[in-house]
């Protein structure tokens, strides 16, 4: 199993340290090298007898606990940085490889040490990988990919301890783990208990403290914000548009007159002094650090300009999807990619990484694959998206193609669905800024947002209809802070509304649904259920239409729960008009019997007598008739 970890270096040092002799050196002696390649072969085969016993008697389990034993060995080996020492520890490591193998059973753990050693400062390891298959021994490679796994494992394990950073003041917990270990004695040890994560404070806040701020992963504009007024890459306003807006305002408060148009859909403003892609001219750009720190992570590969027709084809065919994911998902790619290269180039040049945390040893996409996510089933059009994507930076991102598989772009798009968050804007009113983005790929609009983006952090937090925070975004970009709406403790959940809480709690509960699967039981609609369980109905037999006893609107909206009473007097004024409706009609018809002529009811009367006497004839003439049995 190789992680997604391996695939990020592997893209991201390959360009940063392109050219080293090392990266083909194995390689190159396996194809190029005849005595080698012989010698190879050689070796090969007679560790492959020597171990033939031990390699079809070990199971699964024993390699893993071995290669588990290994990962302790090697665990205070120090790995190189620079590239120069990459180099020689490489040659080396695979070079003692080499020779235990062809020692024979008894160098075999100790070759695999030196194999994935030499894996880890590889550039790129599924190549590495692959070589490894067709060259050493199986049990050599088995134990390879197992010390991997459990490195793997070991890395998820130790997640949540350093994750998220102190500074933050917050911790995710799992609600489901047993507090102490008499507890988890007690219940049944084959119980399988799925993880519940959600974030939990460390400290004390008042009402309007901002827990956190947190910047963005990644984060595109809306459809209706991509109109030259906003920044592509950090969605600010741009210069041009704040000054447009500021006369606008004044223009409208001289006149008496209140601005009714949304921000996303005011007139564009003049792109003279913007910050422009200077190839597409699409994109616009608050500043130049944006308009540089978006093409170097990802405008490169998405520029629809005339000189690739390959971007354009992929601009078009996410425009047909009517989707936000495929752009989202490959500027998410771009940023990985730009990430890990600065990481190594950092390395590379020896310059100390200030603040360096424990949580900055796991990459981006590490940190995704802790995020909860809706599955979704692939589609046509995402095989579509998905040949192209693999077109479009096959080239920059060696392996995209063979990592990014069907599943893999659904469960991507499940967790950006799940997890994005709407952007507004500073001057938004409270009471959108905490809205929780769902199925946005498939929505092009989200009243009161310009974007939406994905948060590390803030994805850990849990709905609730009754939240504890908020998400707002003070300096107008896609950065968020986490503001307190009531005071918290301590080692309490943090909670958000994924929907208006204002909505009554039938409605809440289906847009939950339907939008995130989930159930919603917290206190605040249990609480509406039993209220409308309690409300009293009124019995229609006992109502009187003109009754102006009958309460009010007014006051049935301020019940406990206003939708569902409302609903029920609805329901009762329906009643009453059905039944004034037909007294209404009674009245008329007796106004129209009297005004008829006397003589009428009795010309009535007559002819529904004689119409009795010919229709009790006819039925004793049929009587009379034999039947079919009868007249045979």
């Amino acid at each position: 199993m190789v992680s997604g970890k391996n695939i990020a270096v592997a893209a991201s040092v390959t360009a940063v340290v392109a050219g080293i002799s090392y990266l083909a050196y194995f390689d190159y002696k396996r194809r190029n090298d005849p005595k080698f390649r012989r010698k190879l072969k050689r070796s090969r085969k007679k560790a492959e007898k020597t171990a033939e016993k031990i390699s079809g008697d070990a199971s699964l389990d024993e390699i893993n606990s071995q290669a588990l034993e290994l990962l302790n060995i090697i665990a205070q080996e120090k790995l190189p940085e620079s590239p120069e020492e990459k180099e020689k520890f490489f040659m080396a490591q695979v070079s003692r490889g080499e020779a235990l193998c062809g020692a024979g059973p008894s160098g075999y753990a100790d070759a695999a040490c030196r194999f994935f050693q030499a894996l880890k400062v590889y550039p790129n390891p599924v190549e590495l990988v692959m070589i490894y298959q067709k060259t050493t021994p199986d049990i050599v490679f088995k134990l390879v990919m197992a010390m991997m796994a459990q490195e793997v494992q070991q890395k998820q394990a130790r997640y949540f301890d350093v994750f998220p950073p102190e500074d933050k003041h917050v911790r995710i917990k799992d609600k489901n783990k047993k507090e102490s270990k008499k507890q988890a004695k007690s219940d049944d040890a084959k119980e399988v208990v799925v993880p519940n994560r959600a974030l939990f404070t460390t400290k004390e806040f008042a009402e309007g403290d901002v827990v956190y701020e947190e910047d963005s992963v990644v984060s595109t504009l809306l459809p209706c914000a991509q109109n030259g007024q906003f920044c592509h890459h950090c969605l600010r306003k741009v210069p041009e548009a704040v000054d447009a807006a500021k006369e606008d305002d004044s223009e409208a408060k001289e006149g008496g007159l209140e601005e009714q148009e949304p921000a996303a859909e005011k007139q564009e403003p003049s792109k003279s002094s913007a910050f422009e892609c200077d190839k597409c001219h699409e994109s616009v750009y608050c500043s130049e650090k944006c308009r540089q720190d978006a093409y170097d992570a990802y405008h490169q590969y998405l520029c629809p300009s005339s000189s690739s027709s390959t971007a354009r084809e992929f601009a078009e065919l996410a425009k047909k999807t009517h989707e936000l994911a495929p752009v989202l998902i490959a500027k998410f790619f771009g940023i990985l990619v730009d990430r890990e290269k600065k990481k190594e180039l950092a390395r590379a040049l020896g310059v100390s990484e200030k603040q360096k945390t424990e949580a900055d040893e796991y990459t981006t996409w590490e940190h995704l694959e802790s995020m909860r996510y809706l599955e979704l089933i692939p589609t046509a059009s995402d095989a579509q998206v998905l040949r192209k994507l693999g077109e479009l930076m096959s080239n920059s991102v060696p392996g995209l193609n063979e990592f990014v598989t069907s599943e893999r772009y659904s469960m991507l798009k499940g967790k950006l669905d799940y997890n994005a968050y709407a952007v507004h804007g500073s001057d938004v009113p409270k009471e959108t800024e905490s809205t929780h983005v769902s199925d946005t790929m498939r929505d092009d609009h989200v009243a009161g947002a310009v974007g939406i983006s994905l948060y590390l952090i803030s994805s850990h937090i849990t709905h609730d209809c009754d939240p504890n925070v908020q998400i707002v975004f003070p300096e107008g970009t896609d950065k968020a802070a986490i503001k307190a709406l009531k005071p918290i403790a301590a080692d309490e959940e943090l909670h958000i509304s994924f929907v208006d809480p204002s909505l009554d709690v039938e409605t809440r509960r289906k847009q939950l649904q339907s939008s995130y699967r989930i159930s919603c039981k917290c206190a605040k609609c249990e609480a509406e259920l039993k209220a409308a369980e309690a409300t009293p109905t009124v019995n229609a037999d006992t109502i009187d239409p003109m009754d102006d006893s009958t309460p009010s609107f007014a006051a049935v909206a301020a019940s406990p729960s206003p939708a569902t009473a409302a609903a029920a007097f609805n329901s009762e004024h329906e009643k009453k008009f059905a039944e004034a409706t037909l007294e209404q009609s009674e009245q008329a018809a007796e106004q129209a019997a009297e005004s008829e002529s006397p003589e009428q009811p009795e010309q009535a009367a007559e002819q529904a007598a004689e119409q009795d006497v010919e229709q009790d004839a006819e039925q004793d003439a049929e009587q009379e008739k034999p039947s079919a049995q009868d007249s045979e």
